[in-house]
């Protein structure tokens, strides 16, 4: 009986291992279409981050492109004289309509007092693909006030499809 039973134990083993060595070609073909579907779903969001000064005179830019999907938020921090920015940028895409949801949150300090003024920011913004957007995280100069050495941050956004680079 000894015998019978390893034989019986050796079969299943047997068809395990050749069920398992299945399994990755199954996976591997499934995975290859999940990354094919996710590239047809992806999408790019441009970035540029600029303080101006005085309304107009582009003092600091930073360029930023990151890759994501439907649903899933992109970051943005800056930090610096006494000024911290955190802006999520998310797009939400159904068919050809996009909704870009733009979350910020602003600490700025004064150099004179202790004082920090908070600020925060939600706005959802019917978009297209490739149409620029601008958000002022710290809002912007009222009306008929002067911007004489007022710094401003101003982020414009731009959310296109993905294009798979060709291999070369």
């Amino acid at each position: 009986m000894r015998a019978a039973g390893r034989t019986a134990v050796l079969r299943s083993l047997a068809a395990a291992a050749i069920l398992l060595n299945a399994v990755p070609a199954a996976y591997s073909f499934d995975l290859e279409e999940a990354i094919e579907l996710l590239q047809d779903r992806a999408l790019v969001i441009e970035i540029v981050a600029r303080v101006t000064e005085n309304g107009h005179e582009t003092v600091w830019n930073m360029e930023l492109t990151e890759l994501t999907i439907s649903g899933r938020a992109v970051q943005v921090e800056l930090e610096g004289g006494g000024l911290v920015l955190n802006v999520q940028f998310t797009p939400y895409q159904d068919g050809d309509r996009l909704i870009l949801v733009a979350q910020g949150q602003t600490w700025l300090g004064s150099s004179e007092t202790e004082e920090v003024t908070y600020r925060s920011a939600y706005e959802s913004i019917p978009i297209s693909l490739g149409e620029p957007v601008l958000f002022f995280p710290l809002g912007t100069a009222p009306s008929g006030e002067r911007s004489e050495d007022i710094l401003n941050v101003e982020l414009e956004i731009k959310v296109e499809p993905y294009q798979p680079r060709a291999e070369q």
